[in-house]
């Protein structure tokens, strides 16, 4: 019997002491990496490695946690110092697929966040689907995002989701993946049409009319010459100071969260919480105290620390 569990990825990541507490936390969550171990500490040691990539490589149950895997992987580290001089607009977005206990299908949403260049929310909202997948959910949480932009402004993007993101990143050979499938005749490496082609092409074209950029990610270089980006989802954690990483993040996926709540109690469609930069539900979410390094509190409209984990 194993002795503690460790979420790396699910509704509340940590260490439980029984299966049925981690059980809760991966049921029906999308994408879930969990293992059990032998010991506490054992458990422990994986879990402030938060080895969430590496862990959902273990063959089974008694694979023995191997904290050297990573010393292959360089990680290379980008701030971000946008070089444009005019008015610019940050998105943030996120998708999620809960579980398949419903005939009707996966309980979907995604969530979106709009930031001015003084860091001000003018637009924050979350969508409900039923049915949908997470690759469906994270695209259309940007795609809800960036219509959100005002005119045809210059757009910063940055999502936890790496089938988004490689989609107008530029740090590995085959990205950006939109631009390369278009010159193919939206034909991917394998000359077959992307799945989810209409949003992929709707967010491409919406990408092109605000210059979008991505906001830089952490990425391993590994020894074969390969890349993989770090996780800013569910592993990020707080620093020293108990602010978020990806404050904007950790918004998008609690507003995901709701959605895929609202799908559960048979709502689909999208709830606008921040509208041109006035809060118009108190569902909204706002980041507090934010610092150069771009941490900062997830807080509500009374200025309390939110629960976003």
């Amino acid at each position: 019997m194993k002795k503690a569990y460790v979420v790396f990825r699910g509704r509340k990541p940590g260490i439980y002491k029984t299966w049925a507490e981690c059980k809760a936390q991966v049921d029906g969550f999308s994408g879930p990496v969990f293992r059990g171990y032998e010991s506490m500490e054992e458990a422990e040691k994986a879990f402030a490695a938060q080895d969430a990539g590496y862990a959902s490589k273990y063959k089974d149950s008694k694979a023995s946690y191997n904290a050297s895997a990573k010393k292959s992987a360089v990680v290379v580290h980008k701030e971000f110092k946008p070089e444009y001089e005019g008015e610019y607009y940050e998105v943030h977005s996120d998708g999620g697929a809960r579980g398949n206990q419903n005939k009707k299908g996966k309980m979907s949403g995604y969530g979106y966040v709009v930031v001015d260049k003084a860091h001000n929310i003018i637009a924050e909202g979350y969508g409900a689907a039923i049915g949908a997948t997470n690759n469906q959910m994270e695209l259309q949480g940007a795609i809800e995002g960036l219509k959100k932009v005002p005119g045809n402004a210059k757009v910063y993007f940055m999502t936890d989701s790496v089938y988004v993101y490689s989609g107008f990143a530029k740090n590995f050979p085959d990205e950006p993946r939109y631009e390369k499938w278009e010159k193919n005749g939206w034909k991917n490496t394998s000359k077959k049409t992307p799945e989810n082609i209409e949003q992929i092409m709707e967010i491409y074209e919406l990408g092109k009319r605000h210059s979008l950029e991505c906001i830089p990610r952490d990425y391993e270089t590994l020894s074969n010459g390969r890349g993989k980006y770090v996780s800013i989802a569910h592993g990020d954690v707080p620093d020293e100071n108990g602010k978020w990483k990806n404050p904007y993040n950790k918004i998008c996926d609690a507003l995901a969260n709701l959605g895929e709540d609202d799908a559960e109690a048979g709502k689909e469609g999208m709830v606008e919480l921040i509208v041109d930069g006035k809060q118009v539900n108190a569902k909204a979410l706002f980041v507090k105290e934010l610092d150069d390094a771009g941490h900062g509190y997830v807080v509500d409209s009374d200025g309390n620390k939110a629960s976003v984990n």
